[in-house]
């Protein structure tokens, strides 16, 4: 029966809108599959730009005892019961392919399965769900190093990257479907962030999504990436059925709203509120009216124009976590429903943490630094109000406190504070210049922006 991850998931659009209805998550990124930006000590010795470049200059040998340890450090089973204090309710697992699926010739390694095996276990102990994405496919599915690989978007280039991508797929879903994991994976991601057209991308998510959904039992959910062309583009896809009037089964819909990257690195502190509250209202129509699958944000952070050139860690700068504050309590409002039947279903920040903590990526920072409320699910820790139209109030009067107070179990920010001033600004792993315009919705314009980036791709 397909029962368990999908009223886990879907309880928030169906049938109630309470604080533990809601999907509230983090992602656990540079983690089984690295960034630079995020832990720039494993690559700093071999000025590389990614782990697929990592490993060729180290050798499979060095390579898999240097991300051995990184895997068995990076994240372990305190920050997922720190993740579970801070009132979040999920986590978010980007995966390579490589992880399942490697080659001779490929220069990654292979280790990181049974870490993701005691995720999902960890998970479960602590009733956390477990989304899991495939971040870096066969060819690169967008170039970055997110993925692996910084360079031609060559997914598209053969079947065989496809054909390679549907069998990791098809082995995560068999794995976690097993009863002995309880449905605490959800959703699993057919392929991240995808600059690829749509004809050929609705090829791709059909196969997919005939492979996770027939494979498993429990109800995972099939999550798709909205490929840049925003949740709307989305609205009534059956993957089986072009002239469907109401989206497929057990299907989800993943979006990244992100506001440092140009021409958004220019909008003032209201400006940018306001786009975030346009977004928002725009995700939290009634699914039956618009169509638009249930929805999630996979991916958003507090990094915008406004402090992208900023040299102050927040822990001793009061503006910067004042401005941090309604920022990040603007996007959770925006991203969480506030009705049932509603698209909007939750959101998950990125990232949990970074090697230095970096004030607009990391999560545990926030709540160290007091900038994030220290328990996401309980609303009488946010400040601002949340008005009727789901936005909060933007003339709320409210000022950081002083001085931080770190806790004993969060990280404190003057630990970080050398390091962590370095590294202030957009991570360039978020700013590739192939990058500018993808990663924003806005009332108008968007298709037609995203429409000619993805023409110059193809």
């Amino acid at each position: 029966m397909r029962t368990i991850g999908i009223a886990k998931l879907l309880l928030a659009s169906v049938s109630a809108v309470g604080a533990n209805a809601i999907v509230r998550g983090v992602n656990l990124g540079g983690w089984l599959v690295t960034e630079p930006w995020m832990t720039p000590s494993l690559f700093n010795a071999t000025a590389t730009a990614d782990e697929w470049h990592l490993c060729n200059v180290l050798g499979k040998t060095e390579c898999l005892s240097t991300l051995q340890n990184h895997w068995s450090t990076f994240y372990t089973r305190d920050d997922f019961v720190a993740i579970k204090a801070a009132g979040l309710t999920s986590v978010r697992i980007p995966l390579g392919y490589w992880a399942v699926d490697l080659l001779d010739y490929e220069p990654y390694v292979s280790g990181q399965y049974p870490y993701l095996i005691q995720a999902v276990q960890w998970a479960g102990e602590l009733d956390l769900t477990v989304f899991m994405d495939i971040h870096g496919a066969p060819g690169s599915q967008n170039g970055w190093e997110e993925t692996g690989l910084v360079g031609p978007v060559a997914f598209s280039a053969n079947t065989s990257n496809s054909d390679r991508t549907l069998k990791v797929l098809q082995n995560l879903t068999t794995e976690f479907s097993k009863d002995q994991y309880g449905g605490v994976v959800t959703n699993i991601e057919l392929l991240n962030e995808p600059l690829i057209g749509l004809p050929q991308l609705k090829v791709f998510y059909t196969a997919g999504y005939n492979v996770v959904g027939v494979a498993n039992t429990s109800g995972i959910n099939v999550t798709i990436h909205d490929g840049f062309y925003n949740p709307h583009s989305w609205a009534y896809y059956d993957p089986n059925n072009a002239t469907a009037a109401v989206a497929a089964d057990y299907l989800t819909v993943d979006t990244h709203q992100f506001w440092a990257f140009a021409p958004y690195t220019d909008l003032s502190k209201a400006e940018l509120l306001q786009q975030v509250c346009a977004f928002g209202q725009s995700i939290r129509l009634q699914q039956s009216a618009s169509g638009i699958p249930p929805t999630l944000v996979g991916e958003w952070s507090l990094s915008t124009g406004v402090t992208a050139n900023s040299t102050t860690d927040a822990g001793q700068d009061q503006a910067k976590r004042t401005w941090f504050r309604q920022l990040f309590e603007a996007q959770n409002a925006a991203f969480t429903p506030n009705g049932a039947g509603q698209s909007s279903i939750g959101w998950y920040f990125w990232a949990w943490q970074t090697e230095y903590d970096i004030d607009a990526w990391s999560y545990r920072k926030g709540v160290a630094d007091g900038y994030i409320p220290s328990n996401i699910s309980d609303p009488s820790t946010y400040v601002f109000p949340v008005l009727d139209t789901g936005c909060i109030d933007t003339t709320f009067d409210y000022t950081a406190p002083a001085t931080v107070t770190t806790s004993a179990t969060t990280p404190s920010s003057t630990a970080s504070t050398t390091a962590n001033s370095s590294w202030n600004a957009t991570p360039t792993s978020k700013s590739a210049a192939d990058r500018t315009h993808l990663d924003r919705w806005e009332p108008a314009g968007w298709v037609a922006i995203a429409s000619l980036a993805m023409i110059s791709l193809m």
